[in-house]
This record gives structure tokens, sequence and C-alpha cells, in this order.
């Protein structure tokens, strides 16, 4: 889940960016387990049976979560009661956590999202994700300082990310850091050069350092490749979304992007001093 944001004081948009295991009853269960489980969850989603079958397995309850999660279905109080279950069972399950900070966060709950993501690197510190979640948290809470410091911290173990890169183009943005930005997104581009996320995040940083044509190039190529993207190309660029939302993002990003398009033709540009 990424925002779309203004850096200028007209309307330039820049986007951002599982199984049931059965508790046997005799030996064969044992062994059968992950066939029994394909059958009962997959085929007729039977997410009941775990209550009676296997009530002390977290891991279970986790995978559940995760299935609800985007994972075969969509739904995200039932992704949060099962990933809250295995923490009843095992409150140190690596990823519940992290999991329910981004389905509060997904719903605009960024206080409990907080508390959450603060949880998984608490009892999990090594596992840098979270940072980025964490990042992406402050940033819609204009903590604009600790958002740079996570992501940061986050492109440290993961500088291939293009996301990475992308977001913290959208703090320096906020922060007014805009040849930052420029520098964040180039690097970004360097590992997904048509990027159309990129390439937008660029023709807006271009834009408030003064290349309107490099801005206007940039836009061009973002929209050329935007048109070849599919809904669910769209939507992988944000997992853990409704992919019901899919369709109407892709449209909105296109419409940003044309805006821009015909903001920098009409020469009415009004960037922030």
């Amino acid at each position: 889940m990424r925002k779309s944001f203004l850096p200028s004081k007209k309307l330039f948009v820049i986007s951002l960016l599982s199984a049931v295991v059965i508790l046997p009853a005799t030996y064969y269960l044992v062994q059968e387990k992950d066939a029994v489980s394909a059958t009962l969850w997959d085929k007729l989603n039977c997410g009941i049976c775990v209550f009676y079958l296997q009530p002390d397995d977290p891991q279970l309850f986790f995978d559940i979560g995760n299935y609800y999660f985007g994972g075969g279905a969509y739904n995200l109080e039932k992704a949060e009661y099962y990933l809250r279950q295995s923490l009843v069972i095992d409150p140190g399950v690596a990823g519940a956590h992290y999991q329910i900070a981004r389905v509060h966060f997904i719903r605009g709950e960024f206080s409990t999202a907080l508390d959450e993501i603060n949880k998984e690197i608490e009892l999990h510190p090594d596992f840098k994700r979270s940072y980025y979640v964490r990042g992406l948290i402050y940033g819609y809470n204009r903590q604009f300082k600790e958002a740079e410091a996570d992501f940061k911290e986050f492109l440290r173990w993961k500088p291939e990310s293009w996301a990475g890169n992308n977001d913290l183009a959208w703090i320096y943005f906020q922060e007014g850091k805009y040849a930052e930005a420029r520098d964040a997104v180039r690097a970004g581009l360097k590992i997904a050069p048509d990027n159309p996320w990129l390439l937008n995040s660029l023709g807006v940083a271009l834009l408030n350092t003064g290349d309107k044509e490099g801005a206007k190039n940039a836009f061009t190529r973002a929209l050329a490749v935007l048109g070849s993207l599919s809904e669910a190309d769209w939507g992988a660029a944000y997992p853990g979304n409704d992919p019901g939302v899919y369709a109407e993002g892709l449209s909105q990003m296109k419409a940003s992007l044309e805006t821009n398009l015909e903001l920098l033709d009409g020469g009415d540009i009004n960037t922030p001093g």
C-alpha cells in the first residue's frame, strides 16, 4: 500500500509505492498430513477444522492467517484473527506481529501498526523487512526523520530493492530534499530501468531540480511502460492490498501521469520554494 503525494503546490502526483495440518489420530495421518491438509484447506476451505484437529500448532494458525492475507483468499479480519491465535499459542512466532502490522497499516490504523511492528523488531531484530514496513508507517505518520532512517536500514540489507529506493525518495520529497530524492530514484533505476513508479518519481525529482525537459521525458516513458502492465502486474507492487482495487489503482496511476504531462505542457507549474 503506497500513497500518491504532491511534491509541488500543483497537482504533481508521484505513486509510491496455508495449509491446514491435521492432528493425527493415527500413524497414517502423521505420514499423510500434507495431503490431508491440501484436501481440507485448498478444496474444502475448512479453517474451522483446526480448532478440533490441531489446536496447539502456532505455525498452522500463522499459515491460515497468511492464506487470508492474499495467499489464496483475502479477508483482513480472518487474517488478523488467525495470526493472533498463533501468538496466543506461541508469543514468539516469527512474522506474526509483522503481518498484523501490515494488516493495520492497510486499514490506515497507523498507531496499532507501529505497536505491532515494534514488537516484531524487538523479538526478531534480524528480520530487516520490518524496517521497511516501519518506514512506511512513519512516513504516513509524517515522522520523516524516523522513516528515512528505517528505509536506509532496510536498503543496507537489501540495496537491490527498487521499492525501498522509491519510498526513500518519497520521504526525501516530503522533507524538501529534491536532489537526494533524485539520487535515490536513480539508484533504483539502475536495478529496474523500466519501472514506471521510479520513472514517475524521477520526473517529479527532475521537475523540482529545474530540469523540465528531463521530467517530461521521464513521465512519458513511465506512461508508455504503464500501458503494457496488467492489473496483476500493478498489484504485484502492493502486496497485501485487496486485489479488488488493482484496476482502480492502475487507472489512477495512469491519470496521475497524464496530469503531470498536461501541467508540464501548460507551463503552469509551481514548485515549493
